[in-house]
């Protein structure tokens, strides 16, 4: 008999100090490109009481919404935080900036979110953040050359000057402030697996990599959430959109689980797993009233059965390890 033991989980966040049209199937560039994933940001974040902050990414769903995982913004804006979010990649840059306080919200987390808990709930690890970026306030910068080497803040003026001589610059920056929205698939009450490739983009310093799944994905209903191996998923990265080879935005970057299978008293095999959020009834329900009008102006289609199957695969020993009270989570 098979039983599984559980090494680690990681939180992907990085503490800091400082109507819808068909894709066909056939499509299996979307979303394989860097400029495939102009919806995607990375952001930072910096408590207005002082102490440390968090890097992650959020991809944009609505003009003024960006949806991230909940863990990202939990610690870093209980008591208000300000907001950056880079607009783009490249040697030059600007910020959108932003603020959330108790008076003035701009960040929501799913109230079924467990903040006090050791237990991770990654089938609620989800939040909006609520940000006008054409309006919004803006830093605009030159990054260091180096990672280690501090940004500078440059004038508006020499920052569009750098914009009307550099067009792919300014073709980045105007995607940003109009990006193309992806349409969300919303999921069934029911074992499925995805007939679909996924793929998630990296960000750190403004340089972006696309990381392609090979994988098979599984959503299991009984947990709530999907899984897949891991396919270099790392801190930092959370609160990014899971995207389908067709376009659609399935869920958001939570966490992975490294696990042992053992059979007698030998170790089998050894595996990490990504585990994140899709996007239910539950998560929806939230999205719909937090977002209120701005809800209904985003695409959506029922992933089932367009973009997954049924599945018989048994998963009874997952969730039983995952919702286990000795569940050990790091």
């Amino acid at each position: 008999m098979k039983k599984l033991g559980i090494l680690l989980l990681c939180l992907c966040a990085l503490p800091l100090t400082a109507g819808v049209s068909v894709l066909a199937v056939t499509d299996e560039d979307k979303h394989s490109r860097k400029e495939d994933f102009y919806h995607t940001y990375e952001y930072f974040l910096r408590s207005l009481r002082g102490g440390e902050g968090a890097k992650c990414q959020a991809t944009r769903i609505a003009s003024n919404w960006f949806v991230t995982a909940a863990h990202c913004v939990r610690d870093a804006c209980r008591k208000g935080c300000a907001i950056r979010v880079d607009l783009m990649e490249g040697p030059v840059s600007a910020w959108a900036q932003g603020a959330h306080t108790n008076k003035n919200p701009t960040v929501f987390i799913h109230p079924r979110y467990n903040t006090k808990g050791k237990r991770v709930q990654i089938q609620y690890d989800l939040a909006l953040i609520r940000l006008d970026v054409n309006r919004a306030s803006k830093i605009y910068y030159r990054r260091g050359e180096k990672a280690k080497d501090p940004n500078l803040v440059i004038p508006s003026k020499t920052f569009f000057e750098y914009l009307d001589t550099h067009r792919s610059a300014k073709n980045k920056y105007q995607h940003a402030l109009h990006p193309s929205l992806p349409p969300i698939a919303i999921f069934d009450n029911m074992n499925q697996v995805l007939d679909r490739k996924i793929s998630v983009i990296s960000i750190f310093d403004g340089v972006r990599h696309v990381r392609p799944d090979p994988h098979k994905v599984y959503y299991v209903k009984d947990l709530k959430y999907a899984y897949t191996q891991d396919f270099g998923i790392r801190k930092g990265m959370s609160g990014s959109g899971v995207m389908t080879n067709t376009g659609e935005l399935i869920g958001i970057i939570s966490a992975t689980v490294g696990t042992n299978t053992y059979k007698g008293q030998g170790k089998v095999k050894q595996e990490e797993l990504f585990m994140f959020p899709l996007f239910n009834s539950e998560l929806i329900d939230f999205m719909k009233e937090t977002m209120g009008k701005d809800f209904d102006k985003i695409d959506q289609r029922d992933a089932y059965p367009y973009l997954t199957s049924k599945t018989r695969k048994d998963f009874t020993s997952l969730v039983r390890m995952m919702q286990s009270p000795d569940f050990n989570w790091h």
